[in-house]
């Protein structure tokens, strides 16, 4: 196999990994690793393979059964990360758990597992669109790392595919042919099992992690579409959710206490309460609580109440929050959360950090091709893709312990940033490129046997890459 063109710090990293693989998939990881991290174009198994210098070295088929054959757990990667991840997170400190979805976009009849699915970003309030694609549920763990001062950042260790509940095409038409014999005998299969939903792979992603964290506090973050009965009843005892309210929830007072005498099982709600839109409209008092959301210092106006959400959770009251946005330019939103001991600063400051998930899918999309990969079978897809997310994880840890022994590289200088303080994750994968590449060039060649076809240089070979 190749030599791997990575930073003596980024191969300690990968050493964690090894327990994951036998010896030949775990060298295999070692140069897709390398690959990934190096390729400039599209981040395809053959182009990631061409970028590791790899190509002429060992069969190009080689990294293709990495991802369709060799016998290694995505989960297991996932914990692993998990593990290097609590090194940066306090003992005593909660542990914040994002769970959200995206859609990676693909084009190619021969693209396994693909299907329709709404897209949000090109879809509006008044015409919805949807792109043929693949839809990830990711579950991340937020980290606070020192280059990213209070927002931190969100690192992904779980992925689930959510094919759909339906594929195949649609119902026989007119003028249609009539499926044959096989076609039918899948959809009765399917029909016979229902592939889960999102929320179910879920539910799946956050029972396994509970698991990870022993006896340490977990809590859920979500939005508003997995705040539902599946995530939160009969979640595992450490966990707890904190999520968005929808302004037109029914909410319900906690029972009284029986009467003596009476006849009957015990309400399991009290009177019904108005919805958090009609509270916060008929609200005269708020509290003013200064916080720092997203970055910024602000002021909003809030005021809290517990109440029982029951088409969510029936057997136990959450704490609610209302913001209402004092120059009125925002409207009012509410926030719940199961835990009753926090208040609405921890909740508030809490459901921000969702964000943070958002902008992992941003960059493992933007720099790290999570949608390229063109795989023609199922074993593939599952494995391909969620691989962006591991390089992501890595590059971060990397760079922080680099932060944290002083040693950060400088980005490049670009003065329309004039108010630039924290590096992007774009200068975090540059200077792990420029870090290898020193290592790289400084080091005298190696003697390389003579051969009819000699196989083309790292640097060569990456070049073909752009």
């Amino acid at each position: 196999m190749p030599e791997i063109i990575l930073p003596s710090p980024m191969v300690g990293l990968l050493a964690a990994f090894e327990p994951c693989f036998h010896a030949p998939s775990y060298r295999t990881f070692q140069v897709v690793l390398a690959g990934w991290i190096h390729c400039l174009g599209r981040r395809t198994v053959t182009g990631v393979a061409l970028a590791s210098g790899g190509v002429g070295q060992r069969h190009i088929s080689v990294f293709h059964r990495f991802f369709t054959r060799a016998t290694w757990s995505l989960d297991a990667l996932g914990r692993v990360v998990f593990r290097l991840a609590l090194a940066w997170i306090p003992a005593d400190q909660p542990l914040y758990i994002l769970i959200d979805d995206t859609l990676a976009r693909k084009t190619g009849k021969g693209i396994a597992l693909a299907t329709m699915h709404h897209d949000p970003l090109l879809s509006s309030a008044r015409k919805p669109f949807c792109s043929f694609g693949h839809v990830w549920v990711v579950l991340a763990l937020w980290v606070p790392l020192p280059m990213g001062g209070s927002r931190g950042f969100a690192l992904p260790l779980l992925f689930r595919l959510y094919v759909g509940s339906k594929r195949g095409g649609t119902r026989d038409a007119p003028g249609r042919p009539r499926r044959g014999t096989r076609q039918q005998a899948a959809e009765k299969a399917h029909a016979a099992h229902p592939r889960p939903t999102k929320l179910a792979l879920a539910r799946e992603l956050l029972a396994l992690v509970a698991t990870w964290a022993d006896e340490r506090t977990v809590y859920v973050v979500v939005d508003s579409a997995y705040a539902a009965r599946t995530l939160l009843e009969g979640r595992p005892p450490n966990v707890e959710v904190l999520s968005r309210l929808r302004p037109d929830a029914a909410l319900w007072a906690r029972p009284g206490r029986r009467r003596p005498g009476q006849r009957g099982r015990p309400r399991r709600r009290g009177h019904r309460l108005p919805t958090p839109k009609a509270m916060a409209a008929t609200r005269r008092r708020w509290d003013p609580l200064p916080l720092t959301l997203y970055g910024r210092q602000v002021t909003p106006l809030v005021f809290g109440c517990i109440a029982l959400w029951y088409g969510a959770l029936r057997d136990q009251p959450v704490r609610i929050v209302l913001v209402r946005d004092p120059s009125g330019r925002r409207r009012d939103e509410a926030f719940f959360c199961t835990d009753l001991t926090v208040d609405a600063a921890f909740i508030l400051t809490g459901y921000a950090r969702r964000w943070t998930i958002e902008v992992a899918f941003h960059d493992q999309k933007q720099f790290l091709g999570f949608e390229d990969p063109q795989n023609q079978t199922p074993e593939a897809v599952a494995r391909t893709a969620p691989m962006a997310g591991i390089v992501y994880d890595l590059v971060l840890l990397w760079y922080a312990a680099r932060v944290q022994q002083g040693l950060a590289a400088h980005w490049l200088v670009r003065p329309w940033y004039r108010s630039k303080t924290t590096p992007s994750f774009l200068d975090m994968l540059t200077a792990v490129r420029q870090e290898s590449w020193r290592l790289y060039f400084s080091d005298p060649p190696l003697p390389t046997p003579a051969a009819q076809n000699p196989a083309p240089s790292w640097h060569d070979a990456l070049l073909a890459t752009a």
